[in-house]
């Protein structure tokens, strides 16, 4: 079996999902992994998947989008080789959370993102939500792996310092603490 990493993307509808998972079994392909999500008005999925290794790459791709496409589905569908294991700094992390709120604009997640590349930070889920505080508003979510080597006390300072010129409230929490406040907050 060889292991792939299969991405779909285009026009949301229902379908999708059931159409890519029975044009995968039919081929013999065991799904190890997926996620998906929509943003507006678009469909986003990752599936890694073992596939028999008689069936090629560009024959798989084929079809799938000839499927897609019979079933109506506007869909570009990306397959190549998949990673083996998952990222890693090579030094123990702790998993934080990192939300930033305020007026949207360009810069707001690349700011971040250029604080958290400068402290070996990996972004493991990011999640933006426009308009819901009222029109230009940001809420962004950034779940992140903190190598335990870092200064906790430094890489909270420089985010709250980038966010301070995007008048962006910033809180940074161990997933942990954070998750444990939204257990309480649920009842």
């Amino acid at each position: 079996m060889q292991k792939l990493s299969i991405s779909f993307l285009g026009k949301d509808g229902p379908g999708i999902v059931a159409t890519v998972s029975q044009g995968l079994s039919d081929n013999k392909c065991n799904i190890l992994q997926v996620t998906q999500t929509i943003l507006g008005a678009e469909f986003a999925a990752i599936f890694i998947v073992d596939v028999p290794d008689d069936i090629t790459k560009d024959f798989l791709q084929q079809r799938l989008e000839d499927s897609l496409r019979s079933e109506g589905h506007d869909i570009s569908v990306l397959i190549r080789q998949a990673s083996e294991g998952a990222w890693s700094s090579k030094r123990p992390c702790q998993p934080y959370v990192v939300t930033t709120d305020g007026q949207d604009g360009p810069g707001l997640i690349s700011t971040m993102a250029r604080v958290f590349a400068r402290h070996n930070v990996n972004i493991e889920n990011l999640k933006a939500v426009l308009g819901h505080g009222g029109e230009n508003h940001a809420l962004f979510v950034f779940e992140v792996e903190v190598p335990e080597d870092q200064d906790i006390g430094r890489l909270n300072r420089e985010i709250h310092s980038a966010a301070r010129p995007l008048n962006l409230s910033v809180s940074m929490q161990h997933r942990d603490i954070f998750e444990a406040m939204h257990r309480i907050t649920d009842f």
